[in-house]
């Protein structure tokens, strides 16, 4: 069996995105808000960015996509804010090419984890996208 990839719980600076390169070369974006810890892929759901060039507003709860500024939240994973949409919602009125009730429901993929003492593991399994859109 392969050794875990961890680290400890005291190198996790809160409020900050945390990275850890895994030894499969995945790259884990790690927050810490309070007690609580976020876990996600490194790759943005819109276009396959990489969030570890993101940033992570502590106050909102929020990490925002360096490229297209797609923000999610870091409780969950839902995106919170499209701007392309925001953007363009004037110029676009439904039709036949465009439904504005099927716009795609991005959220963030969680890595399998878990806390043992002080350290946390990165289990071997593949990121998950929680929720409605699974």
């Amino acid at each position: 069996m392969q050794p875990l990839d961890w680290m400890h719980l005291s190198e996790i600076v809160p409020g900050r995105m945390n990275v850890k390169v895994l030894s499969d070369g995945r790259k884990a974006v790690v927050v810490r808000r309070g007690d609580a810890l976020s876990v996600y892929s490194e790759i943005c759901p819109h276009l396959g960015a990489d969030l570890t060039e993101g940033q992570v507003c502590e106050r909102e709860g929020t990490l925002r996509c360096r490229w297209h500024g797609y923000l999610f939240s870091l409780a969950d994973g839902t995106l919170q804010d499209n701007p392309n949409e925001r953007i363009m919602s004037e110029l676009r009125t439904p039709s036949e090419h465009y439904r504005p009730d099927r716009a795609p429901a991005y959220r963030l993929s969680t890595l399998p984890h878990e806390v043992r003492g002080d350290r946390l593991y990165f289990l071997p399994g593949r990121a998950v996208r929680r929720g409605g859109d699974e």
